[in-house]
């Protein structure tokens, strides 16, 4: 009776302390909030029990941080059926309704992933379609012209206290900050170049990861993608080049090997290409939106770095 007392006595305080260290370790994973170590512990452990608990907290944990578009499409690809794929869809459809209604560009991804949305017939959606049209149509030489005749008559005027740069992606919106104390005449002609309307519906045709996206070529709305990279506002500016150093969210104006040779092109630093110091003119800074930079670095490109689905740019002056 004794002995096998003893017996049960021993194998309950090995399932005990198994259980207890079972619990332990869910205990010290849970504790991160770390998803890949959460689903590292899930694939790992032989406490099912522990796994299954594990499982249900990683879900909420994606719903919980899904807050802007790519982490709502992160949850909706890792639980496509999962408890919280409703409310995750309306939220991700708020979420490209909002960006919609900063951006004209952004109307398009809205329609494509909600064909039959709630916002779908929304006056703000409707009425962008109309708009969309005529900024992404292609333009014809007479109309090219049309805008550098508009451009030549207008004069550039510098740059007012407070102005700021609205610099509009189907991505999200750019807001960029003038830096007239360091290139005061660069400031001034992308001043003109917006207020003109130059800008509006051009490309950024040149992106890469890690380093830059470029644009502001009128030659990027004749539809002819061969010519992108090629044009400019029928006139070139002098070199400013100073000290602010190349570093993400800097902006600065592209050139011919010809130091003075700057015109309408311009790029935004993904990274920090600071080998440009001193051999481009920097005049401006992303302030707000600086994500949006390596979102558009990032999208399929070609050959040529030319990203193989149009992103479009208008770009207003405002004063904060």
């Amino acid at each position: 009776m004794k002995k096998t007392t003893i017996l049960i006595l021993i194998s309950f305080l090995l399932m005990t302390s198994c259980s207890f260290k079972d619990w332990k370790e869910y205990r010290q994973v849970m504790k991160t909030e770390n998803p890949r170590k959460i689903d590292r512990y899930i694939k790992t452990t032989d406490a099912d029990n522990y796994a299954l608990r594990a499982e249900v907290k990683l879900e909420k944990i994606y719903f919980k941080r899904a807050n802007d578009e790519a982490s709502c499409f992160r949850y909706l690809a890792k639980y496509p059926e999962g408890k919280y794929m409703e409310q995750t869809k309306e939220k991700l459809e708020q979420l490209a309704y909002e960006r919609a209604k900063e951006s004209v560009f952004a109307v398009t991804d809205y329609i494509k992933t909600f064909p039959d949305g709630k916002y779908r017939d929304d006056k703000v959606i409707t009425d962008a379609e109309d708009e969309l049209k005529k900024l992404t149509e292609a333009l014809d030489t007479v109309q090219i012209n049309d805008i550098l005749a508009n451009l030549a008559a207008t004069p550039a005027e510098p740059v007012e206290k407070n102005e700021i740069a609205i610099i509009e992606t189907r991505f999200g919106v750019m807001k960029m900050r003038f830096l007239p104390e360091k290139a005061p005449n660069h400031c001034a002609n992308f001043k003109r170049l917006a207020k003109t309307g130059y800008y509006d519906g051009v490309k950024f045709h040149r992106v890469i990861p890690g380093f830059m996206i470029q644009g502001g070529d009128i030659n990027s709305r004749d539809g002819k993608r061969a010519t992108d990279g090629m044009g400019g506002p029928g006139y070139t500016i002098d070199a400013e080049f100073n000290d602010v150093s190349h570093e993400m969210g800097i902006v600065s104006m592209a050139r011919t090997p010809d130091p003075n040779s700057a015109g309408s092109q311009f790029f935004i630093c993904d990274g920090s290409p600071t080998f440009l110091d001193g051999q481009y003119t920097v005049f401006g800074e992303i302030f707000e939106g600086k994500s949006i930079i390596a979102e558009i670095a990032n999208v399929q490109r070609d050959g040529s770095d030319n990203p193989l689905e149009p992103i479009f740019m208008r770009v207003t002056i405002v004063k904060e």
